[in-house]
């Protein structure tokens, strides 16, 4: 019977790339650090993200990922016992190394084998890591030799390994035995001696439990890390300590302590040597001494020892049935304001009482349930920490990124989408923008640049900004470069965020020349695409000498909102209530005579364009003025009055897609159902202001 490992194979690719992810991120934070106990954490961190690499890949017999692997273990162990320093070379070499041992990772997992290029790439990377093992081998030896000497030698013949699994080494699939039986083949003369704890009574036996532990003696000609490779994929899961012959009396005193039995340890060390007869008083005066001694959590058994399994306070959710999660609690939205309704129907006040509960409970579940989807941005933002280091490098450039803002939260449909453009953005800015290091020097700058990357929370949107402290954009080659393409015409007047905005135009670029980095005009096309795809809006701020900032705008969430609604025609339409900043009756803030062929009022000093909904969506009938409510919204920066026919308060907003068919229409971003199953029109805010903005710039032109 074939045992099906496509789901284990698919959980190991997962985990490995967050842990190559987490190696990357500490290798580009080593390259940096200056504190020696941080830098000695980070190499532990990355010595344990590479060995359990190594020891799932073995699992599965991905042979070409063990190898890689297995060699560049080796060398960090040189680094953590402080033999070897973790210079700019070796830390290339290992983001290289890491690179290399995702796409054999991808390939094995499929099945595939991976081609020449990746084969030769892997060799090449072994010969590099083999060049630093080669130049620590005698240090190694000359250590070696030191403990050998040591006063503390016994005076055993044969090899010892004391082997003690976990209680829950069964429960995460691995066999003890199987490593026993493959030391057997390795070695000659294996006895073996078992000890078991913990099954006091019977109604403690647990199947799925581990009680054994073995004292394993042998003849071989190996060495004392060939050995411990057999242990290699059990090693998190058991203590495992190998007394060579010859070996020091020290580490035999700390494995006797494993065990709770004192004849059974001395009676599997007379059968392991005879030469160990000798010691059994001065290791009986060890065992009186200890038990004098109050227990130590080191001085538990395996089955006394707290377990940290199943602890984790994380689960892993398959991202489909949390969109079905999400579908569901947005039917119950809908479900609840339509039941609501009902209730008010009927009068009765204890109904129309236990509803209002209800519906709180229903929001309450909605909120839980979006922040199941939220994630930080952070661990979008570190992804580009390699990425700005590889640009510079290659374009000989030196940049420091710095990082604002990395515990935002926001959806997790928006970080997989929003990669993508950041990635072109900065890509530009460190290509485009940022100088090389002799023309800032030249021009009083630091020789290094400054990229940096930041997130917060704005008006009910998230914002992204990438701000760099280069050049800036050169508005008039811009303008150049578009009337050339035909893009605006020669006697066209724009303003300057108009004119920022052209380096998103299709094909649209200014760069002399096409590099591997950019200069084609596709990149940030897609970024703007991108960004409207989500709802979203980009802004370009920049000051010519001094740098650029990109605003990436989103709202927070694409399923549920809290929205506004307000009727139009006896037709209702909804906008986030976040984009909303206060409600005025229209009749109390201007006179009728004061807006006519307007655009705008005067709304406390302040300037504020309008547009009125009946208009934009050509309906020729009008309303009395006393009848009609102007809401002032806000997104971002921006502000404008929407004149509608009344209001109708706060509603808790289900957003549904309009479908392809819908796709180009202007001002308008989805649907929503409402409690008496009618459909309510949700609008694009932004969109909305920027159309009230043009026609009162276009008013104010012909004045």
């Amino acid at each position: 019977m074939s045992i099906d490992l496509s789901s284990a194979i698919a959980t190991f690719v997962t985990e490995s790339k967050e842990l190559l992810q987490e190696m990357e991120n500490g290798l580009l934070d080593l390259e940096s650090e200056t504190s020696e106990e941080h830098a000695n954490e980070i190499i532990n961190a990355l010595f344990r993200a590479i060995h359990t690499i190594k020891g799932s890949a073995g699992i599965f017999d991905f042979e070409h990922v063990v190898t890689l692997t297995h060699i560049a273990e080796t060398l960090l162990e040189d680094a953590r016992n402080g033999n070897l320093q973790l210079g700019k070379e070796l830390i290339s070499l290992y983001l290289e190394t890491r690179d290399a041992t995702e796409s054999l990772i991808v390939l094995a997992a499929s099945e595939t084998e991976p081609d020449q290029a990746l084969l030769s790439k892997v060799d090449n990377l072994v010969a590099s890591f083999s060049k630093y093992i080669d130049a620590d081998t005698e240090p190694s030896s000359n250590q070696s030799t030191n403990v050998g000497t040591s006063d503390n030698t016994l005076d055993n013949e044969r090899w010892i390994v004391f082997f003690v699994p976990n209680e829950n080494v069964l429960r995460n699939g691995l066999d003890p035995y199987s490593f026993i039986h493959y030391l057997d083949s390795e070695t000659s003369n294996l006895t073996v001696n078992t000890w078991f704890d913990g099954m006091f009574e019977p109604q403690n036996f647990d199947p799925e439990s581990n009680y054994l532990s073995f004292v394993l003696s042998f003849d071989c000609d190996k060495s004392e890390s060939e050995i411990l490779d057999v242990f290699e994929f059990i090693q998190s899961e058991a203590y495992i300590a190998v007394l060579p012959p010859k070996g020091s009396i020290e580490v035999l005193k700390h494995s006797i302590q494993r065990y709770q039995d004192f004849d059974f340890i001395i009676d599997a060390l007379r059968k392991a040597d005879d030469s160990f007869l000798d010691i059994v008083k001065l290791l009986n005066n060890e065992a009186t001494e200890s038990e004098q001694k109050p227990a130590s959590p080191t001085d538990l058994s395996p089955a006394q020892t707290p377990s940290k399994i199943h602890k984790s306070k994380t689960l892993r959710v398959e991202a489909l049935k949390l969109d079905r999660l999400i579908d569901q609690v947005g039917e119950m939205v809908i479900t609840g304001a339509r039941t609501n309704l009902l209730a008010h129907e009927t009068g009765n006040e204890t109904l129309i009482e236990a509803m209002a509960l209800l519906e709180r409970l229903v929001e309450n579940i909605r909120d839980s349930s979006l922040k199941l989807r939220m994630v930080q941005i952070g661990e979008t933002f570190n992804k580009f920490k390699r990425v700005v280091r590889d640009i510079a490098d290659e374009l000989g450039k030196q940049v420091d990124l710095t990082i604002i803002g990395a515990e935002t939260e926001l959806d997790k449909t928006f970080v997989e989408k929003v990669s993508d453009p950041l990635m072109h953005i900065v890509r530009n800015a460190i290509d485009h923008g940022i100088e090389d290091p002799e023309t800032r020097l030249a021009q009083g700058k630091p020789e290094q640049g400054q990229l940096t990357l930041k997130a917060y929370h704005d008006s009910g949107s998230i914002v992204i900004e990438v701000s760099d402290d280069g050049k800036g954009l050169d508005q008039e080659r811009i303008l150049q470069r578009a009337i050339d393409r035909g893009l605006v015409s020669a006697n066209q007047t724009l303003q300057e965020k108009d004119i920022n905005l052209l380096i998103f135009e299709p094909g649209f670029s200014t760069a002399e020349s096409i590099t591997n980095i950019s200069g084609r005009g596709v990149g940030m096309d897609v970024v703007k695409r991108n960004i409207d795809s989500l709802r979203g809006s980009v802004e370009v701020e920049s000051i010519q000498g001094q740098g650029s900032t990109i605003l990436i705008r989103l709202p927070l969430t694409l399923s549920i909102i809290d929205g506004f609604m307000f009727e139009v025609h006896k037709e209702n339409y909804v906008i986030p209530l976040d984009t909303v900043v206060e409600c005025l009756e229209l009749h109390e803030v201007v006179s009728e005579q004061d807006i006519q062929d307007k655009s705008y009022i005067n709304l406390r000093t302040e300037v504020l364009p309008f547009i009125r909904l009946r208009t934009l969506f050509g309906i020729e009938e009008q309303i009395d003025h006393t009848r009609e409510s102007l809401v002032i919204v806000q997104f971002g920066t921006l502000r404008a009055g929407l004149v509608v026919d009344s209001l109708k308060g706060e509603f808790q907003t289900v957003v549904k897609p309009l479908g392809r068919l819908f796709e180009g229409l202007k001002c308008i971003s989805g649907a929503t159902i409402l409690g008496s199953g009618n459909v309510a029109i949700i609008l694009d805010v932004s969109a909305l202001i920027k159309s009230a903005i043009s026609v009162y710039e276009a008013l104010e032109k012909k004045l």
